[in-house]
């Protein structure tokens, strides 16, 4: 391990955030196979986390609860409890924070933590080992001492190759990917091995369009080149080339000082499949409210809305996304709906129906700016007008952030069983850094 590094990055996750913290109120449940479940009624009724035990089974998470039972006879059931993971998310952010103020959460159970500038405060001399060694064991010891909770931890000279180290060290494992110089290359033997899908922002998608050019590990993707990369995924492709390489040199971004979040979305599974105009409408005003309420919190605007819909097509669930520019960046939920609701008609509406059952609907704001002089109008009257409905949605924002989403839009009542899908009370563990 080398003695001297340029830098030191952490990463760090909670293990099975939602399981174990559910299991402090229910400790007999702590050697039964058990998982916490959405609601199958409204066909939420999926495996969010899972102990130990349930591992056994090769319950995934992610799959239905249906499937999980079909893998465990015996399998416990416990609802999700919001308010309890959001408290122990705010513990974990604090713990990480007592080691340095260049943090950046990652979901509700993930934070990296750029240690460079502290890690001599534990021991040894400026960017020596020894101080990082003694936060490692010190994050790996204390937390699950103090919090019930065990971390699997990273560390390496970036974000992406700690996540990696991460995600790859094991249940409460510690995993080191470091190098004893910028020119040492003995870390690529152990980094090119792994599969494509283990490094961060490859997903299924992406998976099957790099093993369709036989590109199966990460030492495979990277001899396919940058240049052939970014003709197979865009630009993305490149920026996997990056980070597989060790070349991420990107700053954390930190929850209050950093930049801000890039885009801002939700998306909901409904109860039913959607095939019908009207449903479509209510849900994505349903999505928009939740998506402009907390883009104005933020003090920004979208130049682009995207919409994302997962459909049924015979008998099998397909994704499509599309998106556009708005015409003038705003975030008043019935401009944001109804530039997304564009979208939709003219790639799912046929004769006043969706072309599939529609599943679930996911409406996201990109290319954010901040909203001070944005408005460039032609006429005083539209201009009277839009501060009227920007003081408006702002006292609407205003009861709700104190009376609990009391106040909503006509549209958004019609149908009971999305009403609830949007509220932004349910979207508090994706912290600005995730979005």
């Amino acid at each position: 391990m080398p003695q001297q590094h340029d830098r030191f990055v952490v990463h760090a996750d909670v293990n099975g955030h939602f399981a174990y913290s559910s299991l402090i109120y229910h400790p007999e449940l702590l050697d039964v196979p058990m998982v916490v479940g959405g609601n199958e009624e409204a066909r939420h009724g999926i495996v969010l986390s899972k102990n130990k035990a349930a591992k056994k089974y090769n319950i995934q998470t992610g799959s239905s609860l249906m499937e999980a039972r079909k893998l465990c006879n015996n399998l416990a059931s416990l609802p999700p409890v919001y308010r309890l993971y959001d408290r122990t998310s705010k513990d974990f952010y604090n713990f990480m924070g007592n080691y340095t103020p260049v943090t950046a959460p990652f979901g509700c159970d993930g934070m990296s933590a750029d240690i460079t500038g502290t890690a001599h405060l534990y021991g040894g001399g400026a960017r020596s080992i020894k101080g990082v060694e003694a936060i490692v064991r010190e994050l790996h010891e204390r937390f699950p001492k103090e919090y019930g909770l065990n971390l699997s931890i990273g560390i390496s000279w970036n974000f992406s190759l700690a996540k990696l180290a991460c995600d790859t060290a094991g249940a409460n494992g510690v995993k080191w990917i470091l190098r004893e110089s910028p020119e040492d290359t003995d870390w690529q033997k152990h980094v090119y091995a792994l599969p494509v899908e283990e490094l961060i922002y490859i997903g299924a998608a992406t998976k099957r369009k790099l093993n369709s050019r036989y590109i199966y590990t990460l030492g495979e993707l990277v001899e396919y080149g940058p240049d052939r990369l970014k003709k197979l995924l865009g630009v993305v492709g490149i920026d996997h080339y990056i980070k597989a390489t060790g070349m991420d040199n990107a700053p954390l971004v930190s929850e209050d000082g950093g930049p801000p979040m890039r885009s801002i979305g939700n998306g909901s599974t409904t109860p039913y499949d959607m095939t019908e105009e009207e449903q479509v409408h209510v849900m994505s005003h349903v999505m928009a409210s939740s998506v402009c309420q907390r883009m104005r919190a933020h003090k920004v605007v979208p130049r682009t809305v995207e919409i994302s819909v997962t459909y049924v097509k015979d008998g099998n669930i397909e994704n499509e996304s599309y998106q556009c520019p708005m015409e003038t960046p705003s975030n008043l939920d019935v401009d944001f709906a109804e530039t997304a609701l564009q979208l939709f008609h003219k790639r799912f509406m046929v004769y006043g129906k969706t072309k599939y059952g529609v599943r679930k609907v996911t409406l996201r704001g990109k290319d954010l700016m901040f909203n001070t002089n944005v408005y460039q109008l032609s006429f005083e009257l539209d201009a009277i007008r839009r501060e009227k409905r920007i003081a408006l949605a702002d006292c609407v924002d205003g009861i709700n952030d104190r009376w609990k989403h009391s106040v909503r839009r006509s549209i958004e009542l019609v149908d009971p069983l999305l009403t609830g899908l949007g509220s932004k009370a349910n979207q508090r563990f994706a912290p600005s850094g995730w979005y």
